[in-house]
């Protein structure tokens, strides 16, 4: 079973996903501001302190994500994800259209691209083991045109050092052909997508196309925010949620 963190709240369940080289803590800033709910925030396989698998596509992600929340049996009333775990999210809520009562993309994608040849790809495939924190890699990736809090930053570059290059290198491998279209064509729930329009990852391209697919969402862009708004504005991006599942309640 993946390793997860549980806040013990009393109030609904949300299920939170993380992104792509962090794990539960990713969520630590935001968390005081969802103090009304219970929180489920499980690492990834290969992040955090869950071991890695074979496989680390989204799909794969997906499955780990349902056997804990069959072994919870709880079902929570919304997924919360952020990039990698917006991904998981959408293929999660595809699978499961009557036990979810809502979705939250935040930093979304449909088809993540991160074509072999491209920038991005090439940071990524020239990590190397053993990874040191101090690489410059994490502050391309940590980057935010926000200020974030610099101790947070700073424990997060010491997580993302620990994961093998080789989860790296599988994860970005499962991004090359991954297209959650048909997935996205299966979503009943009501759904929220959160974004910055400051993304370098997932631009404008990225949003039009998440909002194509999913044309009853409540689409919500933050502008002079990034990759990271959960990270750059916590409250607001808690008070955003928090609305929207206030709606989909009544």
């Amino acid at each position: 079973m993946s390793a997860f963190i549980d806040n013990g709240g009393a109030g609904p369940t949300l299920l939170l996903l993380h992104g792509y080289s962090d794990s539960s803590r990713s969520f630590s800033l935001i968390e005081p501001y969802l103090e009304d709910y219970r929180l489920i925030m499980p690492d990834l396989a290969g992040h955090g302190h869950s071991d890695a698998r074979t496989e680390l596509a989204v799909r794969d992600f997906a499955d780990d994500v349902e056997a804990l929340i069959a072994e919870l049996g709880t079902k929570p009333l919304a997924v919360v994800g952020h990039s990698l775990g917006a991904m998981t999210a959408i293929e999660l809520a595809s699978r499961r259209p009557r036990s979810l009562k809502a979705l939250v993309t935040v930093s979304g994608t449909l088809r993540p691209g991160f074509p072999a040849d491209g920038d991005i790809s090439r940071r990524i495939l020239a990590l190397s083991d053993p990874i040191e924190p101090s690489n410059p890699f994490f502050a391309f990736w940590h980057a935010s045109p926000q200020q974030v809090d610099r101790n947070f930053l700073t424990y997060l570059g010491r997580e993302a050092a620990t994961i093998p290059a080789s989860v790296w290198h599988e994860v970005l491998s499962g991004f090359h052909d991954l297209d959650l279209g048909e997935a996205a064509a299966e979503i009943a729930v009501p759904v929220l997508c959160l974004a910055g329009d400051k993304d370098e990852l997932f631009d404008a391209g990225h949003r039009r196309r998440l909002s194509a697919a999913l044309p009853a969402a409540r689409s919500i862009v933050m502008h002079g925010f990034g990759h990271n708004p959960h990270w750059e504005d916590p409250l607001r991006v808690a008070s955003n949620i928090i609305g929207f599942l206030r709606d989909v309640a009544q």
